[in-house]
């Protein structure tokens, strides 16, 4: 028994002796390493180096997105409300436009006892108005100056839908990319978001001993900032000049695209407007006149404008009819100035008719009623999965954000949409582009290169990444081909095609198919149209033209659309005027 006492004793003595010795290992070595780390900390400050933003080009090397050089001035921190108050005052001197209650007001933000760096009060200073103030400034030893750039396009408002604008990171985007956080800006729309990440390149960083005072010391680590971040594109800057000069007074979108590759030479929505205004924050007065602007500029027609395709998708129509019904291209019906089915009237746009008509015919003159009597026969269920195949009701993959996928209409989406029954006019409207069908520019200049090449290509701004066209059409298909392609040529090359006069005096052979897509209904008592041009402008017609050069041996596509441009012939001159650059380019040899 006192055995077992004596061994209990022990054992508490032992147990005690162990606590204490781990407590004094605690407090001597483990306490010491903690208070080192924190020493360390205290001497050492983290500097977080950011990158340049870089650079947007067109294929040549044009610049398109540059960066101006300049200067930021900010304030050491912890300083008194009244040095502050001094030393804004003195800034403002300097620079009237310095709101220095606002630049209060983020100072006291930053502030506090854990911050070590000095605040920003004014973001960018160009460097010509800093060069005769520098000294002046150097002077005062709460004031630091360091380099900063500024987002510039020197074209203003050139390719401004492609191209985008920067903006402020607010806490969302800074959630979703962290180096924004850095950066202070986030591109916004465009190419400058679509290409944020590559165009911010790598944030790096400098570790470096200081000071009680916060002086530098030594620097003890470094990395670099990432500054291979430049962006090329596959525009040419010619090219999209010469667009815009076409379409000074006309609002619209305008695709010139490599058929086999997907390279976007040119792309313009319009109006444009000047992406320098967004720069440092829009004003309030140029916010106001954009959104009030009837014709809406802030849209990016290219790939969020939705119109009806009208006579466009004729060859896609045609297309469905060769493999779905029991017809050739040679297979004639008589086309008169309308059709009745049901009680309704379905007119041709020619009030007299076109008399014998095939395919040929029909996509060379447009012939509407030819497409009315075919759709009779086939099913919407066909016809919209030839539609869809050749890239209607999906995006075509473009590396533009926020791109639309228009409607497709077919029974299911009307009966969801309209809680009504699909009938047989609905696919006589469908088979011509009309109705409840819209597309954007993009997707047509898509479905054209598919005609032209027999594949449909990813279309892309970026020169360099892997866009790959998709074989989306069966055997058969292919070898129906050449008819569209036929047809094509004749409506753009021969007397008598809906293109053929005015795209006179092109340089290349050229295949187009013209569309006129109605914005108002017409009455069915209505015998005798009243002329487009005596329409009021916001119930014109939208005109389309889309076109393939050159004929023999396909290259490019031009898609052009005019928001109320009364009629697809009128578009020819822009046609014609965009083949002959590409020929005087030398993208094309005459």
């Amino acid at each position: 028994m006192q055995g077992l006492r004596f061994r209990f004793i022990f054992g508490f003595l032992a147990l005690v002796w162990a606590i204490l010795l781990l407590r004094i290992f605690i407090l001597t070595i483990k306490t010491n390493d903690y208070f080192e780390q924190l020493a360390l900390r205290n001497m050492t400050k983290k500097e977080i180096l950011v990158p340049t933003r870089g650079l947007i080009m067109d294929r040549n090397h044009q610049l398109l997105a540059i960066n101006e050089l300049g200067f930021s001035i900010s304030l050491a921190p912890a300083l008194k409300k009244d040095q502050l108050q001094q030393e804004l005052e003195f800034l403002q001197h300097h620079f009237p436009t310095l709101d220095t209650q606002t630049a209060a007001q983020n100072y006291h933000r930053q502030n506090s006892v854990y911050n070590h760096n000095a605040i920003q009060i004014l973001e960018f200073i160009p460097y010509a108005q800093m060069q005769t103030l520098y000294p002046q400034l150097i002077l005062d030893p709460k004031i630091t100056i360091t380099p900063a750039n500024k987002r510039h396009y020197p074209g203003n408002a050139l390719a401004s839908h492609v191209l985008g604008y920067l903006g402020a990171a607010d806490t969302k985007d800074m959630q979703s990319d962290p180096k924004s956080q850095y950066t202070h800006t986030i591109g916004k729309t465009g190419l400058e978001k679509e290409y944020n990440d590559l165009l911010q390149g790598e944030i790096g960083y400098k570790l470096v001993s200081v000071n009680a005072l916060n002086q530098e010391l030594k620097v003890l680590e470094e990395k670099q900032p990432k500054t291979n971040n430049d962006l090329v594109l596959t525009l040419d800057k010619r090219l999209q000049e010469k667009a815009d000069a076409l379409f000074v007074d006309k609002v619209g979108a305008v695709v010139v695209m490599d058929i086999h590759t997907g390279a976007i030479l040119a792309a313009g929505s319009y109006p444009e407007y000047d992406l320098n205004d967004f720069i440092g924050g829009i004003s309030v007065a140029n916010w106001k006149k954009l959104q009030e602007n009837i014709y809406n500029p802030l849209l990016n027609r290219l790939i969020n404008g939705l119109y009806p395709p009208g006579s466009v998708v004729k060859m896609g129509s045609a297309l469905s009819f060769l493999e779905y019904l029991p017809i050739t291209e040679r297979t004639e019906v008589y086309a008169p100035g309308y059709i009745e089915v049901g009680k309704r009237k379905f007119r041709d746009w020619k009030a007299g008719g076109h008399g014998k008509t095939n395919l040929y015919k029909a996509i060379k003159e447009s012939v509407d009623v030819y497409f009315y009597k075919f759709a009779q026969d086939i099913s919407i269920d066909n016809l919209a999965k030839t539609f869809r195949q050749m890239g209607f009701g999906q995006k075509t993959g473009v590396d533009l954000p926020n791109e639309f996928i228009g409607i497709l209409p077919d029974p299911g989406w009307k009966m969801k949409r309209f809680g009504g029954i699909w009938n047989t006019g609905d696919t006589l409207i469908t088979s011509i582009g009309q109705g409840s069908f819209l597309t954007t520019p993009m997707q047509v200049a898509n479905y054209t290169a598919l005609i032209a090449s027999g594949k449909l290509p990813t279309p892309h701004f970026a020169l360099k990444g892997n866009f790959k066209a998709k074989d989306v059409l069966d055997n058969f298909q292919k070898s129906k081909l050449p008819v569209l392609r036929q047809g094509m040529y004749e409506a753009c090359s021969t007397q008598g095609g809906t293109g053929y006069y005015s795209t006179r005096g092109v340089k290349v052979a050229l295949a187009c198919k013209t569309g006129t897509a109605q914005v108002v209904g017409i009455d069915q008592d209505t015998i005798k149209r009243v002329k487009e041009d005596q329409m009021e402008y916001f119930h014109r017609s939208h005109a389309w033209m889309t076109a393939f050069l050159p004929f023999k041996n396909p290259k490019y596509v031009i898609t052009v659309l005019v928001e109320h441009g009364e009629g697809g012939s009128k578009n020819g001159p822009i046609v014609r005027a965009m083949a002959n650059a590409l020929v005087d380019l030398g993208y094309i040899k005459p």
